[in-house]
């Protein structure tokens, strides 16, 4: 079975591979670079949305003869006062949509103000100057940081594809 992400990011890429291997047996995984048509870090749950949906939509041109499709996009959602961050998974197969969101946590404030105030090419270093480490969301993502490694980016996106394959796993409920 082809499962196609729209990514290269070995974060994404593993996370999908995790996910769709507590499934199927014999998963080939591989990422491609797709642009979500989104910033960077996108701050509503309809840029977000709208950014995994870009994913999807731009792999299955650019593979038409993968088995399943997975875009992975990280945002911010408004939550009453706060800003949370999580990772929203959009799978399509045969062309039904399974859609799972990761756990959330809250953004920082001064993480956000930073996020939103800062242009699209430095968001990368902002954020590892904010952490004082290199590469984090290549890495452990913020939430690594900030679980001191017990939760990382690539477990939270890994519940996302779990929570997005529930469609495929159990269609006799949708």
């Amino acid at each position: 079975m082809l499962v196609v992400v729209g990514s290269t990011s070995p974060v994404k890429i593993q996370a999908a591979k995790s996910a769709f291997d507590a499934f199927f047996e014999d998963v080939d995984v591989k990422g491609l670079g797709v642009s979500s048509g989104v910033k960077p870090f996108p701050t509503s749950d309809e840029e977000t949305r709208r950014g995994a949906l870009n994913r999807v939509r731009r792999l299955s041109m650019a593979e038409p003869g993968a088995d399943y499709y997975v875009g992975l996009e990280g945002g911010l959602s408004q939550l009453g006062g706060w800003m949370v961050v999580k990772e929203l998974a959009v799978v399509v197969h045969g062309g039904e949509v399974g859609v799972g969101v990761s756990p959330g946590y809250v953004c920082p404030d001064t993480l956000y103000k930073l996020i939103v105030s800062t242009s699209d090419a430095a968001g990368r270093r902002t954020i590892d100057e904010y952490f004082g480490e290199a590469e984090v969301l290549s890495g452990q993502g913020p939430i690594g940081v900030l679980t001191g490694g017990r939760l990382s980016r690539t477990h939270a996106s890994t519940e996302a594809v779990v929570c997005a394959l529930t469609r495929f796993a159990s269609p006799k409920y949708y």
